[in-house]
């Protein structure tokens, strides 16, 4: 009977353990879509769809999110992950995020919008931490992208 039980606890231990050696970490892909959905005294609220793609052999359900979205250097807020935030196994997923900027930096804003007029493109930046679960192994991952929008996707 001892045996039995060392043998299941070795079972499991070592399929707890297989699904963190072959884990690779899940690519950003871009911003693919921008939408501002309101610009009034509580703040200015965007939406953005960003593609991710899941490498791995098995779904990653994103838990939480600290990051923080950046417009031109300018601090907006930070994102919102929807409700359902699943990777599907070695699948691209779209993802529909939130921003709500806080009221401080809607005067840098509205002062940068300025000289948005005479830009071809802008930059968007997010920088933070994500947690995600896959099967019984949670873990917080950094994040950091870079990109370049035209400014007709943001609406001006």
């Amino acid at each position: 009977m001892e045996f039995r039980k060392g043998s299941w606890l070795l079972f499991f231990l070592i399929f707890a353990f297989q699904g963190c050696r072959v884990y690779s970490d899940v690519e950003f892909k871009g911003v693919k879509e921008t939408r501002f959905t309101s610009f009034n005294a509580q703040g200015v609220s965007c939406e953005f769809d960003v593609e991710v793609y899941n490498p791995n052999p098995y779904k990653i359900t994103l838990m939480q999110s600290d990051v923080n979205l950046f417009l031109e250097g300018t601090r907006l807020g930070k994102v919102q992950l929807p409700e359902s935030a699943v990777l599907h196994a070695e699948n691209s997923t779209i993802l529909k995020l939130t921003c709500t900027a806080e009221p401080s930096s809607i005067p840098k804003i509205v002062g940068g919008a300025i000289g948005l007029v005479f830009k071809k493109d802008v930059i968007i930046e997010g920088k933070g931490m994500v947690t995600a679960k896959a099967s019984l192994v949670t873990k917080t991952v950094p994040v950091a992208f870079t990109q370049r929008i035209k400014k007709e996707d943001l609406g001006f």
